[in-house]
């Protein structure tokens, strides 16, 4: 019976463990250990005959390049090279690794990706090729590429957090005005919700993180170039996000301007901003970025906007969660999200 009894309870804990354990890419299941190393940070493996020389230099050139309209210097990512001697145990677990293999099995140089491997969720790159010099020319023509992959695992991670640990409340709130869906982690709360504006956020003692949603009738057909949106989000700002003292406010920072793009997303068009705020009458100020698309069948203009507010901090990774935040966006009726 005392037999019985602990086996049952040893298949009951072991299918809880199984059950559980969906914290690979995805929200596969795993049994795999977390990832370790902090947001934006990869780990490139490369034969020490060359980690210093132009090898090594290619990867920093492509991967120090500066982070786009900060505030100040950062680098698109943090990196730890490494000889493939020395990649060991300590470093199989980090959250993005890149190893690059060379050898004469492989026919042409190209980018090879694996996920959870090692750990989970764990984005592996191979760079492999028959050459140094024919990984090189690659990746001096498939870098943007390269950038992507890695920008796309760390926003990936985002998303999965904010899905699975998610702010009860906010995602339908979201739904019933906007008639759109939007993905918010534990921690934001509402600000405010009026009209057609809802500020959400979540603020630490040193850091605030916030989403701006808002919405206007579609009227003008040059709704998306970089004056008319910085137009229209000042004017929101101004109305609805008071800074700390009497008469100020945030609004979009010009004597820098806002880089726009435009880019297909979930098979929509959209708009986006990049670049800075500051306050009013008031020393406060960080990164933006914003993604605006039309509701044809509401004839009405939508912006989802992610701000950072990190004095002393560096904030490329608070810029990447927000931006991750922005992209859970799914701009279908809402009888077509469930």
């Amino acid at each position: 019976m005392k037999k019985a009894l602990i086996h049952s309870l040893f298949a009951l804990s072991l299918l809880t463990i199984i059950v559980g354990c969906d914290k690979g890419t995805d929200g596969r299941r795993t049994l795999l250990p977390n990832i370790t190393g902090a947001a934006g940070e990869v780990v490139i493996v490369v034969s020490g005959s060359v980690i210093n020389e132009s090898m090594g230099n290619l990867y920093k050139e492509i991967l120090e390049e500066e982070y786009p309209l900060l505030p100040q210097s950062e680098p698109l990512f943090s990196l730890a090279m490494v000889p493939t001697a020395n990649f060991t145990d300590i470093f199989k677990t980090h959250r993005n690794i890149i190893i690059t293999k060379v050898g004469d099995e492989f026919k042409e140089a190209q980018i090879v990706t694996q996920r959870d491997v090692w750990a989970a969720p764990q984005t592996v790159i191979n760079i492999v090729g028959p050459t140094y010099p024919a990984i090189e020319r690659m990746l001096a023509q498939e870098k943007d590429r390269l950038i992507q992959l890695l920008e796309q695992a760390e926003r990936d991670r985002v998303v999965q957090n904010a899905k699975k640990f998610e702010a009860e409340g906010l995602r339908r709130l979201v739904e019933r005005k906007f008639d759109m869906s939007m993905y918010f982690p534990t921690g934001y709360t509402l600000n405010l919700d009026t009209t057609d504006f809802v500020w959400i956020s979540y603020e630490t003692p040193h850091t605030s993180q916030g989403i701006f949603i808002y919405e206007y009738p579609y009227t003008d057909d040059n709704t998306f170039t970089a004056d008319y949106l910085v137009e229209k989000r000042n004017d929101f700002l101004k109305r609805f996000v008071p800074g700390p003292t009497p008469g100020s406010y945030m609004v979009t920072e010009t004597l820098i301007p806002p880089a726009f793009n435009s880019l297909m997303f979930k098979g929509r068009y959209f708009g986006q901003l990049r670049g800075l705020w500051d306050v009013h009458q008031h020393p406060m100020g960080g990164p933006f970025i914003s993604l605006t698309t039309v509701d044809e069948d509401r004839n009405k203009v939508i912006t989802v906007d992610g701000y950072v507010y990190a004095p002393r901090l560096n904030k490329r990774n608070y810029v990447r969660q927000v931006e991750a935040i922005l992209q859970t966006i799914n701009p279908a009726p809402v009888e077509e999200k469930e």
